[in-house]
């Protein structure tokens, strides 16, 4: 199923990035709420991963004086022939939809640590930088995966045991750093729609486990190599 796309001119980039711009006014042009690929119409082509968050449908002349200002019209006077340039056919007894957006990017869950210790690395870095255990993780010595949250619970760091794992010899290149980042997203639409924008821009699949109806989740690496995970779940 190809993702939808809410096109725009490219005057509105600036706006839409800033946040200034989170409402727009479609005619015979239908979107759905869910996540949507903004899509600005520069030479090439600027997207961006956004979602679409309502769409209320409204005869152009009952458009409120608040919304029209809010999408940058004079007013709602200004509606019908501040749209004229992209629908010549308006009038004001015909249907618009007023879509409601924002730009969606997928939130930094924690980074995650390698280790043949997840007990001892995990109780290192929970004194060192004054964290504790999340709810429910016990550091015992056959503990595999272990997340670390801050006094607010927001998770900071995750200790993943391994069988076996060369000590890095950085400053030396020889033996690199070893840790990689989970990337968290609302739903497994959005989890669809972020593995695609993230091969878009040059990664590639590694791992796919979103047969796991617990947390769907993908690996991917980065255009350099670097494994990352995208997937379902609370940062």
């Amino acid at each position: 199923m190809s993702l939808q796309e809410l096109r725009f001119r490219a005057t509105h980039l600036a706006a839409v990035r800033a946040g200034t711009k989170r409402i727009t006014m479609r005619y015979n042009d239908p979107v759905e709420v869910g996540p949507a690929m903004l899509v600005f119409e520069f030479d090439e082509e600027i997207r961006l991963p956004g979602r679409i968050l309502s769409t209320v449908a409204k005869r152009a002349d009952q458009v409120t004086e608040a919304e029209a200002l809010e999408d940058g019209f004079a007013g709602a006077h200004d509606i019908v022939p501040g749209l004229s340039s992209y629908y010549p056919d308006l009038k004001p007894t015909d249907e618009l939809v007023i879509v409601r957006f924002e730009l969606s990017y997928p939130r930094r869950m924690h980074t995650a640590l390698d280790t043949t210790d997840a007990a001892g690395l995990a109780e290192f870095y929970r004194q060192l930088l004054g964290l504790q255990y999340r709810p429910g993780d016990e550091p015992t010595p056959d503990a595999d995966w272990l997340v670390l949250v801050d006094a607010d619970g927001n998770r900071q760091l995750a200790i993943q045991q391994v069988d076996e794992l060369k000590q890095s010899t950085w400053p030396s290149h020889d033996v690199p750093s070893q840790m990689h980042i989970d990337y968290a997203v609302a739903s497994v639409d959005e989890l669809e729609h972020h593995r695609r924008h993230a091969e878009e821009l040059g990664a590639k699949l590694l791992y796919d486990r979103t047969a796991d109806a617990g947390e769907p989740l993908y690996v991917l690496a980065d255009p350099a190599g670097h494994p990352f995970c995208l997937l379902v779940g609370q940062a």
